[in-house]
C-alpha cells in the first residue's frame, strides 16, 4: 500500500489547465493543496491496488486484507490528529467513505468494512480529485475538504476507547548490544 501511495504522488496532471492557461497545481489549488495531494496518492495507490488484483498481478482473495489495511492506516494516522496534511487527507477520505456505506460504524463503536462498496467508493473519489488537481479549482478543493474535514463524534468516542493502545512500540531485544 505505501509504495502505491508513493507511486501515485507521480500520477495525475503535472499542471492544471486553467481559464487563464496552464498552472502549477501547488499555485492554483493554494492551502488545501498539500491534504489534496495527500488524498490523491492515498485513493489513487488504492485504486491501483484493485487494477494489480484485476489483472492477476496481486492475488484476488488478499483484496480484502488490502482494504482492511489501508482502513486500518486511516484509523492510526487521525488517532494522531488532523492538523496536518495526512491527518486532513484521511479524514476527509474516512467521511467521504463512510458517506458512501465503504466504512459503517457499529454500536460497539467498532467499524465494518462494507468491501463490495469499497471499489466503487474508491474509483468515484480518485476521479473527483484527480479532476480537483486537473483543473485547479481552488474553490472546489476547499468545499470538498470543507464537507469533509470534521472527525465524526462516534470517531472520536471511538479512539477515545482505544486510547491506552500504544502508538509505539519498543522493541525489547534477547541479544546484548554495544551502543
Amino acid at each position: 500500500v505505501t509504495i502505491l501511495h508513493e507511486m501515485a504522488h507521480g500520477l495525475g496532471p503535472s499542471f492544471a489547465r486553467t481559464p487563464a492557461g496552464k498552472v502549477g497545481i501547488r499555485e492554483s489549488i493554494g492551502p488545501t493543496f498539500s491534504g489534496l495531494e495527500e488524498a490523491k496518492a492515498d485513493v489513487v495507490g488504492m485504486f491501483g491496488m484493485k487494477w494489480l488484483v484485476d489483472h492477476s498481478v496481486l492475488p484476488k482473495n488478499k483484496l480484502e486484507e488490502y482494504y482492511a489495511s489501508y482502513v486500518a492506516g486511516i484509523f492510526r494516522t487521525v488517532r494522531f490528529g488532523i492538523a496536518e496534511a495526512h491527518g486532513q487527507a484521511e479524514m476527509m477520505e474516512f467521511n467521504y467513505l463512510s458517506e458512501r456505506g465503504a466504512i459503517k460504524p457499529e454500536s460497539s463503536g467498532r467499524y465494518e468494512i462494507d468491501y463490495g462498496r469499497m471499489s466503487f467508493a474508491i474509483s468515484d473519489l480518485a476521479k473527483e480529485l484527480l479532476e480537483i488537481e486537473a483543473t485547479g479549482d481552488r474553490a472546489r478543493a476547499e468545499n470538498w475538504f470543507n464537507k469533509y474535514e470534521a472527525m465524526p463524534v462516534q470517531l472520536q468516542a471511538s479512539l477515545k476507547s482505544a486510547a491506552s493502545v500504544p502508538v509505539d512500540i519498543d522493541p525489547v531485544f534477547s541479544f546484548k548490544h554495544s551502543f
